[in-house]
């Protein structure tokens, strides 16, 4: 079994889109659209043939110093395998061979949690790939009467405070609102900042997504002002907790727990489950947690495999910047 590597050139829209909505994977950043939005480019392996695929793995590609280099875009927590059945050791060995003979430096990708069953037999079959383990947060939303009973003690004192506060909890279809409240009271904790094209993706992202009527906008607002907003987007029976923001005086009052518990209880038709998209903080994670969320491993692969000094520039580079992408 050897996969394919193709450009984005030779991929259909329509087939691929519909290979994905068919997966037992199916999640939204692997469509072609959103991929095209947050990646600077992409390829794909598949297989058996182009035409049709049993298998496709979405690769999101830059180019530096003349270097195709794999990445993992802000906004895409984790792309993998995407199959019409479920997965066999062979075939995952089979891509992630041909993946490490392709390309000599990964930054980082992520493979879904689906995955993750056949992902930790591979860990010591490849040495030149630099295996970890993530994780992530899911939170079963279909059964509402349920939810408010899983939030720990801590969480529901903080939405009987949050609610104290008498916050005007409102949709909107602007994410200016948004990005401004994260550039005036977050970029600073980010080294080295933030891309100047990270928030151009993001716009166009959300108005993509909102056209499509697969993402909301929620502000929580007090006399007229903006304190805390939270975007989600939603596809295939998953809403994903896609970008939040708050200014102190949201933070002290509890704006995203009362913001996320409206979320959770307003009816959100198909959605199974809310994926917090939990960055491998701890302050974080454990907020999330409080709502009665599970913990979901998944895998990342990275590999270095540049000549001096190139290695060491990027080995510094990947360990100054760590803290980067859990802030998004």
């Amino acid at each position: 079994m050897t996969p394919i590597l193709i450009t984005r050139a030779q991929i259909s829209d329509a087939s691929w889109n519909e290979h994905i909505g068919k997966s037992l994977q199916c999640v939204i950043y692997a469509q072609t659209f959103y991929l095209d939005i947050v990646c600077e480019s992409w390829k794909a392996l598949v297989w058996p043939s182009i035409a049709q695929p049993e298998i496709v793995m979405p690769i999101p590609v830059r180019r530096k110093l003349g270097l195709a280099i794999i990445y993992q875009p802000h906004f895409c927590q984790y792309l993998g395998l995407f199959s019409l059945k479920p997965l066999s050791s062979f075939q995952l060995e089979s891509f992630l061979r041909l993946l490490s003979k392709e390309f000599s430096y990964i930054s980082a990708y992520h493979f879904n949690p689906e995955n993750s069953l056949r992902m930790s037999a591979m860990t010591t079959a490849f040495p030149e790939l630099e295996f970890s383990q993530k994780h992530t947060d899911w939170l079963p939303i279909a059964n509402q009467s349920q939810l408010y009973a899983g939030y720990s003690s801590d969480r529901k004192r903080n939405l009987r405070l949050g609610k104290d506060f008498h916050w005007e909890v409102q949709d909107s279809s602007d994410i200016e609102p948004l990005i401004r409240l994260f550039k005036e009271n977050q970029t600073a904790r980010i080294p080295g900042g933030v891309r100047g094209d990270t928030f151009i993706r993001l716009k166009v992202l959300f108005e993509t997504l909102y056209k499509r009527r697969q993402a909301e906008i929620c502000y929580a607002s007090m006399d007229g002002q903006i304190h805390a907003g939270i975007l989600v987007t939603k596809f295939a029976g998953r809403a994903m907790y896609l970008f939040n923001a708050a200014d102190q005086k949201g933070r002290t009052g509890n704006a995203r727990t009362v913001m996320l518990d409206h979320y959770f209880t307003s009816g959100n038709g198909e959605t199974l489950i809310f994926d917090f998209e939990s960055p491998e903080v701890e302050a974080i994670w454990s907020f999330y947690r409080s709502f009665g969320s599970q913990r979901v491993p998944f895998y990342a692969v990275n590999r270095n495999e540049l000549c001096f000094p190139m290695k060491q520039i990027q080995n510094w580079r990947k360990r100054f910047f760590k803290t980067r992408q859990g802030l998004f």
